[in-house]
């Protein structure tokens, strides 16, 4: 299957209510950010989905950090299972120095579509430190999302956790800037140098 939140676009077009979930075993056209190419691994959870009812978004959210509260309570779930997983600023899922995963938002027609990827097991690159029962995954997932925690709760916590960030760093044009020198607004932007920036995306690492 092509990678989504693609494959939502042309699933029932004209009526995305209610929230569709398209689960994938197999991606060949995978879309990660920065236009990068997501291939699968040799066992991953992969899925789409429109965030329309019963799914429900707090309302203080911002639009523009919707990756970073998606990211978190995915980071949660799979926490409660005993994962050490964190979250990457914005999009990223890391075990230790490992991407195992990530989260990609866009809209389209006025909707948002979320596309997950997370690897199970891969022999090239991070995978999850856990076993994980995808179905009973996201049967928990979408239940916490029918009733989910605002954007304050969400953001205090990744407040918290967000020194995990400190090793890595990004081409902010031709400079490089360590995380360690950013400061995490309460909308979920960066503050580098007097610049405020929402992901980095945009930006080579």
């Amino acid at each position: 299957m092509q990678k989504s939140p693609n494959a939502l676009e042309s699933t029932a077009p004209e009526s995305c209510a209610p929230a569709l979930c398209i689960v994938a075993n197999r991606q060949t056209k995978g879309k990660g950010t920065r236009g990068n190419v997501w291939e699968n691994q040799e066992c991953a959870l992969m899925f789409s989905f429109s965030y329309l009812p019963p799914l429900r978004l707090p309302s203080d959210v911002p639009m523009q950090s919707m990756a970073i509260f998606l990211g978190f309570v995915i980071k949660e779930r799979l926490a409660a299972r005993g994962s050490k997983v964190w979250l990457k600023y914005p999009n990223d899922l890391y075990i230790n120095d490992k991407k195992i995963g990530g989260i990609l938002i866009e809209v389209w027609r006025g909707v948002l579509l979320c596309g997950v990827g997370i690897n199970l097991k891969s022999s090239a690159f991070g995978e999850l430190d856990i076993l994980l029962d995808k179905n009973a995954f996201l049967v928990d997932l979408f239940d916490s999302l029918q009733n989910p925690p605002s954007w304050k709760q969400i953001f205090r916590k990744y407040e918290i956790e967000f020194c995990n960030n400190f090793p890595f760093a990004f081409h902010f044009g031709d400079e490089v800037i360590s995380l360690k020198d950013a400061v995490l607004l309460e909308d979920g932007g960066l503050s580098v140098k007097g610049r405020v920036i929402y992901n980095t995306r945009n930006y080579r690492e």
